[in-house]
């Protein structure tokens, strides 16, 4: 994402996925590094991102624990929890507040020495509303099912853009997402975590047919550009 003021941020930099227009060793530039959760297509290169680029970290405060270990300086790691607002690109009036996902989060750790792979509680998982520059407003759902309070935080954030995952499976569903874009209230929703792999059969066609028609859609390819 790139803000109006010039900034650069990525939520959950999985870019070794299969439709990742570029990968990690390409990314040259990045101010602030959102993860919602510690599930591998989530996390991952963020330690490698943050090191290249000395970006700012922004993570719920477990998983921004196991991010100091992997080498993550405690300076550049803003830790946070569930209902908390933070600013979050010093300088700028760019803030994010953290909300609720209802999803799990844990982190898979290969020990050095043993090669024995394990995993840890990675804290809750949470979604992100980020204030732009300009006054926009978006939010960033994470992995999440549909869940009573979003009505509530719609009330509260009054967001523009959702991004809501629709592949079903592992997350919601293109008509429980639809219904996530109203109890939102936004104008805009643009849809993730979909099409990855085949176990994710939620589709953007079935996402449109369900969402409400005061809502635009817009579902960008990987490697497409939307403004706003």
């Amino acid at each position: 994402m790139d803000t109006p003021g010039g900034k650069t941020i990525y939520i959950d930099p999985w870019l070794g996925n299969p439709k990742a227009p570029a990968t990690a060793k390409q990314v040259d530039r990045a101010d602030l590094i959102l993860v919602t959760h510690g599930h591998a297509d989530h996390l991952g290169e963020t330690v490698e991102i943050a090191k290249k680029t000395n970006a700012r970290v922004l993570t719920l405060a477990e998983l921004s624990t196991y991010l100091a270990t992997q080498g993550i300086p405690a300076a550049n790691l803003i830790r946070m929890n569930l209902g908390g607002t933070a600013t979050a690109i010093p300088g700028t009036p760019i803030k994010v507040a953290l909300v609720r996902a209802d999803h799990s989060s844990t982190v898979s750790y290969t020990d050095p020495q043993t090669k024995v792979t394990s995993m840890t509680p990675g804290g809750a998982a949470v979604g992100y509303i980020i204030h732009l520059e300009n006054g926009l407003r978006i939010y960033h759902a994470g992995d999440t099912a549909l869940y009573g309070d979003m009505e509530l935080f719609g009330k509260r954030y009054k967001p523009d853009v959702a991004m809501l995952p629709i592949g079903d499976h592992f997350t919601m569903g293109p008509e429980d997402a639809a219904e996530a874009a109203r109890m939102w209230g936004v104008k805009t929703a643009i849809p993730m975590h979909y099409a990855t792999f085949p176990i994710l059969t939620g589709t953007v066609e079935a996402f449109q047919k369900a969402l409400s028609p005061q809502i635009t859609l817009r579902a960008p390819a990987p490697g497409d550009t939307v403004e706003f």
